[in-house]
């Protein structure tokens, strides 16, 4: 079980003060705060082959003070990362035997460690000490039956998460980038949030007919959205209310076999973590530039 401590208490009302703020700090997001401030060249990178052990690394996420923490696919293991030398500082597990399963994404909230499965379940536990089996809740989103989830965020200014879908298994309800949020005050989904963007608008930046993410996060410079796009090789950024803003294909394509976690530090970094497949996974540490326009497919 989580601690008291850990529980959620904010009133939906500051909530949604919040979200309101953070429309307000995204309207300034394209001119050089947001993903345009990343050069995302050879230059501003610093790349890490990471541990055998992360080698289907599938979502990453930071805490307030700036560590960083990483999940893989089928084991409930949670690992936190030194992003500056590309090493594990340490990692626990959720449970005794080590829960097993498809997860897709972690985050982070009020102290609480989240990690989501492909069908949309989420496990909830506080942080523990290397080697340490935690105890832990879940919970039923529901949102299985609609999407396979890819990548989970954690949105700090209205309390709540992020769910990424990947597939809609909706007859009728593909063709669109879709973002769910739940609350853990309610423990539900608030579908009258729910962020839906059309493909061809994303398809006229990239020039693919199809977006399938994989990682999403939420910048802290400008509370917009960014999710990765594995098979597309692309970021996409949207403001809170789901605008598009921008979509790009990653320049170094080379060095993202498979980006699979993306999250962006308070003082400016963007961080991605690619699966291994028959080789080590990586992370790249991107360093943000300046007066660095970033457009479409044609870059």
């Amino acid at each position: 079980m989580v601690s008291r401590g850990a529980e959620l208490a904010r009133p939906f009302v500051i909530a949604l003060l919040s979200l309101m703020t953070a429309c307000s700090q995204a309207s300034d997001s394209t001119n050089g705060k947001g993903l345009d401030r990343f050069p995302l060249d050879s230059e501003s990178l610093q790349q890490w082959k990471l541990p055998k052990k992360l080698k289907e690394i599938s979502g990453l996420a930071l805490t307030p003070d700036g560590r960083l923490f990483a999940v893989t696919d089928e084991k409930a293991i949670v690992y936190e990362l030194d992003y500056q030398q590309g090493k594990i500082v340490k990692a626990f597990a959720l449970g005794d035997p080590t829960v097993h399963g498809d997860f897709e994404g972690i985050a982070i909230l009020n102290d609480v460690f989240y990690l989501v499965t492909s069908k949309g379940r989420l496990y909830a536990t506080a942080e523990g000490d290397d080697g340490d089996k935690m105890r832990f809740k879940t919970y039923k989103t529901g949102l299985g039956k609609l999407c396979e989830i890819e990548g989970l965020a954690q949105d700090r200014q209205s309390g709540t998460l992020l769910l990424a879908c990947k597939k809609s298994r909706v007859k009728g309800k593909g063709g669109k980038l879709s973002v769910f949020v739940w609350s853990p005050l309610t423990g539900k989904v608030l579908r009258e949030r729910e962020i839906m963007i059309p493909e061809d608008d994303i398809a006229g930046k990239l020039g693919k007919k199809h977006i399938s993410p994989s990682g999403i996060a939420v910048d802290p410079g400008t509370a917009n959205l960014v999710v990765v796009a594995a098979r597309q090789r692309a970021i996409i950024e949207m403001k809170p209310n789901g605008e598009l803003i921008n979509a790009i294909i990653l320049p170094l394509a080379d060095r993202h076999r498979q980006a699979e976690g993306i999250e962006i530090t308070r003082d400016g970094r963007l961080l991605i973590a690619d699966e291994g497949g028959k080789k080590k996974a990586r992370l790249s540490v991107y360093a943000p530039g300046h007066n660095n326009p970033r457009t479409n497919k044609d870059e």
